[in-house]
């Protein structure tokens, strides 16, 4: 977004301010105008954009991010010239050479005072269009279409939708409505928009089951709300409308107040709350709500998780899940039943594409009502998502507010997500470093110390919790691994990234020949299909050295030599290039060519031999995440140890050896490193290391007697003081003590693969560790009473770890552990805990524990029969 935008020019106007002393006070003094000029533009920007639904503000908006690119762009041009000229520096000769270097450097210098005149004038135009246009008075103009907005969130709980699938959640729900708890309890529904959450509350609200409460009232907050006019609807649902006058007088306190009393001694009351979007409303409508001890109850609707688990201690949230396919197949013929067994096919692929989404559902077997001929139905189905949108304006604006209600920088990231196909699944460790890698993060300037990859990671779960992403598959200790977005949001993110010049897409097998204008001047480009198709379209454009970013995702997976070729040379200012998605036959010497890059995504290779990494690799200075396929070995040179900014290393498998020194100063991620190769780094020199993963090579120790020549130690792990995430894996050895684990005060994940031999080495784990996988520990005592003494461990998961038939947990074990998991205990057959035991835990699996008969009163509610 263009607020976005402007941050980030200013945050590098200023770096250059303070890092470039010594040019020239005409050019110094241009880019401080432009800073001053971009910080008064910010704030009118980042209202502006809530109202880009008006055409010329929109131009107007692009038009500032567009200034603030430019600038960005002009900044890092000079500093590419100024290493350049620091490196012929370092290596002049004479003073011939010298002097050539002084005016080379000074043309630039003129160049670059040029380039920022040409700014200047542009900004100066943008301000008078302000108002030559209007811009102003429109400004100051209620928005019409966020009241049109409201107004069909406040009518659509009135309207109650036939809809299917419910009926689990009815009866959970139901449950807690009609429970004995005469306590005032609240129920929050959430999911993402379109999902029926409305629908589902007035089903509740409308439902004859609840005839017993003695009063009832149900009301929209939406996003723009106002807290008097939620209040006033809220009486008049209550009481009815011959209030009117009297509540027109009263202000906010008054009307809370007034409605407390309304409800005091009255009976049971339930209210539907619906569509509330910011906690902040609910802080101030609760106050209205007294608890009698009569049984009242209220049920909120959101799309935002973190809403629903805050509107009050006690409260029983509830996630409203997609459609499931026989559902979506029984919704779609409530309307649009198939006559023929050709037709049948067509209408359970386009539901298909809706994914569950029973408010896409609706839209389409509405529109396919309309015609009923085969010619129709596959003319939609061929773009669906467009005749979707032009059937049901409410599909689109639905889907858009909760976009409309991301701050600047996470619209940024969420628009980011069109980078991939619709539906794809998402590494959620590769998306949080795309998104550092496209400057998407911004830095920390609050001094918190708070580093970039939390920070993506918060972003993350943010748009989870908004039900924007979806959950895919997690990991052992319930951390999301990876994420997908429903094809409608991704539709909405493709296009919102195109409108606002963030990220544009090519797919050969969608788009026509002349759509390829598209993608003129696009910084940011992923190809889905057809590179070579739109290498041909593209041409030599002057525009493809603009290009920052590009991501081939090809369906077929593969890409030639040639065009892998071409590319390298054709884009040389790209600092992000993603190449995992595809496959080629070597790893050309044009990749360091691309001396730009930040983060480079190596394609796999066609045979199963290791794919060759080029020396040629050394070139890319600025390269501070390489990352290759899972699946793919790479003979790695060692000019890749020569990469001074080098933060992120991350291989399925490697041949070669890994020669870490004192150029990786910087190094956070190694993962897969060989332990003879984790035996000659000098750990003192990366302490900034923050995950690493050593796997001892099974080929060795078995030559070698399950030695592999040396004595196992993890002594130099100890230097490790920055260090979160470690994973050892000895599939023979067995794995040293881990006393020097006690040294690294920040580790919160741990997973041991192998054989320990006490289960006293685990004390000395830190009390920092929240996540603990032990993996074939051969333990002959039983390690209970060690483990259950971790006082912040949330997330365990035992497997083939103890041989033993018993286990005891002490009083107060394990006080903060949610999730635990067992697998493969053979021989287990008893298992006591003391009270006060697992007073957290809310998630407990077994597996193949044939023998155990007997578990903890504590995680009975968990049993179930292997």
């Amino acid at each position: 977004m263009a607020d976005g935008t402007v941050a980030f020019a200013l945050e590098r106007i200023r770096d250059f301010l303070t890092q470039q002393v010594n040019i020239r006070i005409g050019v110094k003094d241009g880019v401080r105008w432009l800073k001053d000029e971009l910080g008064y533009l910010q704030p009118a920007v980042r209202y502006a954009e809530a109202r880009q639904t008006e055409e010329v503000i929109c131009k107007w908006v692009n038009d500032v991010r567009d200034v603030a690119n430019d600038a960005v762009t002009i900044l890092q041009k000079f500093r590419s010239h100024q290493e350049e000229y620091a490196g012929l520096e370092r290596g002049i000769l004479d003073r011939f050479q010298t002097c050539i270097c002084i005016c080379k450097r000074e043309s630039v210098l003129c160049g670059i005072g040029k380039d920022i005149e040409i700014l200047k004038k542009r900004i100066t135009v943008i301000k008078k269009r302000r108002n030559e246009y209007g811009i102003n008075d429109i400004l100051a103009t209620p928005n019409v279409q966020q009241k049109n907005r409201t107004l069909l969130r406040t009518t659509a709980i009135d309207n109650q939708v036939d809809v299917v699938g419910f009926e689990d959640d009815i009866k959970a729900l139901m449950a807690q409505l009609d429970s004995t708890d005469p306590s005032l309890k609240v129920i929050s529904i959430h999911g993402m928009g379109g999902l029926g959450k409305t629908s589902l509350a007035t089903k509740l609200y409308n439902s004859n089951e609840l005839s017993h409460f003695d009063t009832r009232a149900k009301v929209c907050v939406s996003m723009d709300y106002n807290i008097k006019d939620v209040l006033k609807r809220l009486i008049k649902s209550f009481m009815g409308l011959e209030h009117e006058k009297e509540l027109s007088k009263m202000d906010e306190q008054d009307l809370l107040q007034h409605t407390r009393k309304l409800l005091q001694g009255q009976g049971r009351y339930i209210a539907v709350i619906d569509d509330i979007w910011d906690i902040k409303a609910w802080e101030v409508i609760k106050i209205a709500f007294p608890n009698d001890e009569n049984g009242s109850r209220i049920i909120i609707t959101t799309r935002n998780k973190k809403v629903a688990e805050t509107v009050d201690d006690k409260c029983f949230v509830h996630q409203l899940q997609f459609l499931k396919e026989e559902e979506s197949w029984k919704l779609f013929c409530k309307k649009a039943k198939p006559t023929t067994p050709t037709m049948e096919k067509l209408g359970m692929e386009m539901v298909g594409k809706c994914g569950g989404l029973p408010l896409a559902i609706v839209v389409l077997s509405g529109l396919l009502l309309q015609n009923r001929s085969y010619e129709y139905w596959s003319k939609v189905k061929e773009h669906i998502w467009r005749h979707l949108k032009d059937e049901s304006v409410d599909i689109e604006e639905i889907l858009s507010l909760s976009y409309d209600n991301l701050s600047s920088q996470i619209r940024d990231c969420f628009l980011y997500l069109a980078r991939f196909p619709g539906d794809h699944i998402i590494g959620a460790h590769q998306l949080k470093l795309l998104w550092i890698a496209e400057e998407l993060i911004p830095e920390d300037n609050t001094g918190s110390g708070v580093v970039k990859e939390d920070l993506a990671n918060d972003y993350l779960n943010d748009l989870i919790s908004r039900n924007l992403i979806q959950i895919a598959t997690v990991h052992w200790n319930g951390k999301v691994l990876e994420c997908r977005v429903h094809d409608l949001v991704h539709e909405l993110a493709r296009n919102k990234a195109m409108e606002h010049k963030l990220l544009v897409t090519f797919d050969s097998s969608q788009q026509h020949r002349n759509s390829i204008h598209l993608l003129e001047g696009q910084p940011r480009q992923a190809i889905y299909n057809g590179i070579g198709e739109y290498f041909e379209l593209s041409g030599g454009r002057s525009d493809c050295l603009k290009m920052r970013s590009l991501a081939l995702n090809n369906l077929s997976g593969r890409v030639n030599l040639q065009e892998m070729k071409l590319m390298y040379t054709r884009f040389k200012k790209l600092k992000v290039l993603d190449l995992t998605s595809v496959n080629s036959e070597r790893i050309p010497e044009e990749i360091g060519d691309l001396v730009l890059l930040k983060f480079l995504g190596l394609m796999g290779g066609i045979s199963e031999e290791a794919l060759v990494i080029p020396p040629s690799i050394g070139k890319l200075k600025r390269l501070q995440t390489l990352c290759g396929s899972d699946y793919k070995c790479y003979k790695l040179p060692r000019e890749i140890w020569e990469l001074k900014e080098l933060r992120h290393l991350t291989f399925g498998y490697y041949s070669g050896s890994i020669k870490i020194g004192n150029n990786q100063k910087k190094l956070e991620t190694l993962s897969l490193v060989q332990y003879k190769d984790w035996l000659e780094i000098d750990t003192g020199m990366i302490t900034n290391l923050h995950t690493l993963s050593i796997v001892e090579e099974s080929e060795d120790s078995s030559s070698n007697g399950g030695g592999g020549g040396y004595a196992y130690t993890l002594q130099s792990i100890a230097d490790l003081t920055s260090l979160q995430t470690l994973s050892l894996s000895f599939f023979s050895a067995i794995i040293p003590t881990s006393k020097p684990l006690s040294y690294c005060q920040h580790l919160k994940s741990v997973d041991l693969l192998g054989t320990i031999i006490s289960p006293s080495e685990l004390s000395f784990l830190p009390d920092s560790v929240t996540d603990l996988r032990l993996v074939c520990s051969d333990f002959r005592e039983d390690p209970m009473p060690t483990l259950g003494d971790l006082p912040n461990l949330t997330a365990l998961e035992l497997d083939s770890v103890y041989m033993g038939k018993t286990m005891v947990n002490s009083h107060n074990a394990f006080p903060s552990l949610q999730i635990l998991r067992f697998i493969d205990f053979p021989e287990l057959e008893e298992w006591q805990a003391e009270d006060g035991a697992f007073p957290s835990l809310r998630s407990f699996q077994k597996t193949d524990c044939g023998k155990l008969k007997k578990i903890p009163v504590q995680l009975e509610r968990f049993w179930t029969e292997d």
